[in-house]
């Protein structure tokens, strides 16, 4: 299957990591798109974080995959301007989970929206958990049905939408085709440890996620 994404673009995307399904598939995918047995990666929260509680948390996952150069960024703390360079030299950068149009809003009003796009422009892996996936889509009207309201402009690595924790929230999932069909957008739904990799204009995927594709109705 072929989408209109950048050539280099190289992207992990997650409804939810856990180390028994998805600590494997995450050690591998990251060694293979970045090139290096322990790469340098950092760690952005979709909120602040500043006793560093959600961050802790996934650099436990990471460590226990072989990961142990794990750092954390805030684009809404003050920074160093040639810290914050040096930051976006990493080898893989983590998008946090939580609520996706306020996490755009801080990666906007950062700028952090366009050093993402720089990023993987070079070559840079980026791992989206959640509201980190969903918002590297062109769009994530999907947010709507999790009852956000707002701006759904993504960083446009990709022409379809994911729709994360897919059993918790649509157990009808003819309620997400008629989605499907009102935006006349693709839609990967995804359970926890589905992952969907995209690589360059080549999509995998593991586990189970959904495929939906919009329907004319008559």
């Amino acid at each position: 299957m072929r989408e209109q994404s950048p050539p280099s673009v190289r992207l992990i995307l997650h409804s939810d990591q856990s180390h028994e399904r998805t600590g494997e598939i995450d050690a591998q995918l990251i060694r293979s798109l970045s090139g290096k047995r322990n790469p340098r990666l950092v760690y952005v929260p979709s909120v602040a974080d500043p006793r560093h509680k959600y961050f802790a948390e996934k650099a436990r996952y990471y460590e226990k995959i072989g990961f142990t150069n794990c750092e954390y960024f805030d684009p809404l703390e003050e920074q160093d301007p040639a810290r914050v360079d040096e930051i976006f030299q990493c080898d893989v950068i983590h998008l946090a989970g939580g609520e996706v149009c306020r996490f755009m809003e801080r990666l906007v009003s950062s700028g952090t929206n366009q050093r993402l796009k720089n990023f993987a422009a070079r070559g840079g892996v980026l791992v989206g958990v959640s509201a980190g996936a969903m918002l590297l889509g062109r769009t994530f009207a999907g947010a709507g049905l999790f009852g956000e309201r707002g701006p759904t402009d993504g960083l446009g690595f990709f022409d379809f939408e994911i729709i994360p924790h897919v059993a918790e929230h649509f157990p009808r999932m003819d309620l997400l085709q008629v989605f499907a069909n009102k935006t006349k957008k693709t839609l990967y739904a995804l359970n926890d440890g589905d992952v969907v990799v995209v690589s360059g204009r080549k999509i995998r995927t593991f586990g189970a996620p959904m495929k939906l594709e919009p329907k004319s109705v008559k």
